[in-house]
C-alpha cells in the first residue's frame, strides 16, 4: 500500500526537521571537540553577508535539504548510505574547500604559522560524520525495509574519459567566473594581493600563470576531486536523470558556499559574498555536467 502525498510530504518535512536540527548539534559538537583559538575568533566580525542566526538557518536549510534527498533517493543501506552521503558532505563542504584554502594562505594571516587549516578539516570531519550518520537514520537506512534499486551505473572506462575532459572544463569555469564574478570586486582583488584596477581577462590571466604556473594543474586535480565527491552518489541514485541533474548541480553549488555566509575573521564580508556567488554558479553549472555525462542507465 503506497502513502499518500500528504503523508509523504509530511514525512519528508519531518525528516528535513530533524536533519536541520542535527546539523546544528552536529556543528556544535565538532566546535566543542575543538574550538577555535582566541586570535581567530576575536577577529570574527559581527556579520557576514548574512548575520549569525540568518547563517545558521541558511546552513542548516541547505544541508538538511541536499542530503535527506540524497538520502531518500540511494539504493544504498547501513554503513554504506552512511559513507555515500560522509563522501558527498565532507568532500564537497571541507576537503575541497580547505584544500584551497591552504593553497593561498598567503592571503590568510591567521592561518599562518599554525595548524588551524588542518583543525579546519578534522572539524569538517567530525560535523560530516555525525550529521550524515543522523540523516542515514533519519531515511530509514538503518531498516530492513527494502530500497528502491539504483537506476544507473558508472563505467569506469567511461568515468575516467569524461572526467579528464570535465576537469578541463572545471579549469575554464574556474578561469571564466574567478575573473568576470569575483574578480569584479577591487576589495576582493586587493585582499589577493590584485591590482587596484581591473585588468583584462587575457591580461590578468596572463600575470597569474607567469606568478603560479602551477595553478592550472591544482585546479585539474581539483576538478577530478570534485566528480569524486560525486561518484557515490551517482552509482547509488535511484531517481531520473533531470533529477540527478538537479541535485549533483545543487550538491556542489551550495554545500561548498553555504559557510561563506557565517561572519568570517579570515576575509572581509565582500570578499565571502563574491566568492559566494562565483564559486556556487561555476561549480553548480560542473555538477550538473557531471551527473549529465558520467552516470550511466542501467540496463534492465
Amino acid at each position: 500500500m503506497t502513502s499518500s502525498p500528504i503523508k509523504t510530504a509530511f514525512k519528508i518535512f519531518l525528516q528535513w526537521i530533524g536533519a536541520f536540527i542535527g546539523f546544528i548539534l552536529s556543528l556544535m559538537i565538532a566546535d566543542m571537540l575543538s574550538p577555535l583559538p582566541k586570535n581567530i575568533t576575536d577577529a570574527a566580525p559581527a556579520v557576514g553577508f548574512l548575520s549569525l542566526p540568518a547563517a545558521m538557518l541558511f546552513n542548516g536549510a541547505v544541508n538538511a535539504a541536499i542530503l535527506t534527498w540524497a538520502a531518500r533517493r540511494s539504493s544504498f543501506k547501513g554503513f554504506a548510505l552512511w559513507m555515500q552521503l560522509a563522501a558527498l558532505s565532507f568532500g564537497a563542504q571541507t576537503f575541497l574547500t580547505q584544500i584551497e584554502t591552504g593553497y593561498f594562505l598567503h592571503a590568510f594571516p591567521l592561518l599562518q604559522g599554525n595548524f588551524e587549516v588542518y583543525r579546519f578539516i578534522l572539524r569538517g570531519l567530525v560535523t560530516s560524520l555525525l550529521f550524515t550518520l543522523l540523516v542515514a537514520l533519519l531515511a530509514g537506512g538503518f531498516s530492513r525495509k527494502p530500497r528502491e534499486d539504483a537506476k544507473f551505473i558508472v563505467d569506469t572506462d567511461r568515468a575516467v574519459k569524461a572526467g579528464a575532459g570535465l576537469a578541463a572544463v572545471y579549469i575554464a569555469l574556474y578561469m571564466l567566473f574567478g575573473y568576470y564574478v569575483a574578480w569584479q570586486s577591487q576589495e576582493l582583488r586587493l585582499f589577493y594581493g590584485g591590482p587596484v584596477q581591473l585588468n583584462s581577462l587575457i591580461a590578468q590571466w596572463t600575470v597569474t600563470l607567469m606568478t603560479i604556473p602551477e595553478l592550472p594543474v591544482f585546479q585539474y586535480f581539483r576538478g577530478i576531486l570534485w566528480i569524486l565527491c560525486l561518484i557515490p552518489l551517482f552509482k547509488g541514485f535511484s531517481g531520473g536523470r533531470v533529477e540527478l541533474v538537479v541535485l549533483s548541480a545543487l550538491a556542489l553549488a551550495l554545500l561548498p558556499t553555504a559557510q561563506l555566509a557565517f561572519p568570517n575573521p579570515l576575509m572581509p564580508a565582500e570578499v565571502s559574498l563574491y566568492h559566494f556567488w562565483e564559486v556556487s554558479v561555476s561549480t553548480g553549472i560542473f555538477g550538473a555536467l557531471c551527473a549529465w555525462f558520467i552516470p550511466m542507465l542501467r540496463k534492465v
